[in-house]
């Protein structure tokens, strides 16, 4: 195991759930529907589990927990914004968060081919996570409409 593979992919796990929470937050403002509210709010504190998570192994190991970067948190809350001018119907805004987790699954996916020597404890939370995220894929289709 390398302690820095480890640490890069729990960094990883912590800026891939803040941004999902971010992103959570940002559409909650424009859903109107109570059952999909309530499934985003459940799935924002699972993403906050797991950053918990990789934050507390990152402590325990000595390395600094893992923080989201400013710009990139500004630039999401501009995109949500924009694509919810057009509309904030339940369907588009659940199209949305299906593809912020699709993206985030790849995302992790890609990490742990990256950081391969991560080691059992990292490797596994991401695998959890992105269970998690594609298991959100389909838990989301229910709020589209054909």
């Amino acid at each position: 195991m390398s302690e820095n593979d480890e640490a890069r992919l729990l960094h990883e796990i912590c800026r891939n759930s803040s941004m999902g929470v971010e992103a959570i937050q940002q559409v909650l403002k424009d859903v109107y529907d109570e059952e999909f509210a309530y499934e985003l709010h459940a799935e924002a504190g699972k993403m906050r589990e797991f950053e918990q998570k990789a934050d507390d192994r990152l402590n325990q190991n000595g390395r600094e927990a893992g923080k989201t970067r400013p710009m990139a948190a500004k630039m999401l809350k501009s995109a949500v914004k924009m694509r919810t001018v057009v509309t904030d119907s339940t369907s588009h805004v659940a199209d949305m968060m299906q593809k912020g987790n699709r993206r985030g699954a790849d995302e992790l996916k890609k990490a742990i081919h990256k950081y391969k020597d991560a080691g059992v404890y990292a490797t596994e939370l991401a695998r959890d996570m992105i269970d998690f995220e594609e298991d959100n894929l389909k838990k989301l289709d229910r709020f589209k409409k054909s």
